[in-house]
């Protein structure tokens, strides 16, 4: 078998996956619920709007930390709606997994040391 061919099955495992089910699921509700696009469209038109006074010359620090803060604010308000929280919570879980993949996978390209077994139980090297 080749190894395009084994990405192709990792692939399909990826996508068969409970994470991958449920960040897809979450992004399915999220998209079909007015409330939830309506607060990430003005999330999305605040953030670029902060982030354009964020990137002027003249910025001082207590502007860039008052950006920051409103930011955050936004970000949590939108939280808090239900659908994209879930979307939140299960693309992050989706990511984590990945990044397991991709650290299994360059365990075996750039091994860190010789006397680990691949198991993360004894070694410590990889993290």
């Amino acid at each position: 078998m080749s190894v395009i061919e084994k990405a192709r099955e990792l692939g399909l495992m990826l996508a068969q996956s409970k994470e991958f089910i449920r960040m897809r699921t979450a992004e399915q509700a999220q998209q079909q619920d007015e409330e939830a696009t309506k607060l990430i469209e003005e999330y999305t038109v605040s953030r670029e709007a902060l982030l354009r006074r964020a990137h002027s010359d003249d910025i001082t620090p207590d502007q860039l930390h008052s950006i920051r803060s409103e930011l955050e604010a936004g970000y949590e308000k939108l939280k808090k709606n239900a659908k994209v929280a879930e979307y939140i919570e299960s693309a992050a879980e989706f990511n984590n997994l990945m990044q397991e993949v991709n650290t299994a996978i360059s365990f075996y390209i750039y091994p860190q040391d010789e006397g680990c077994g691949g198991d993360c139980g004894d070694c410590g090297g990889c993290h």
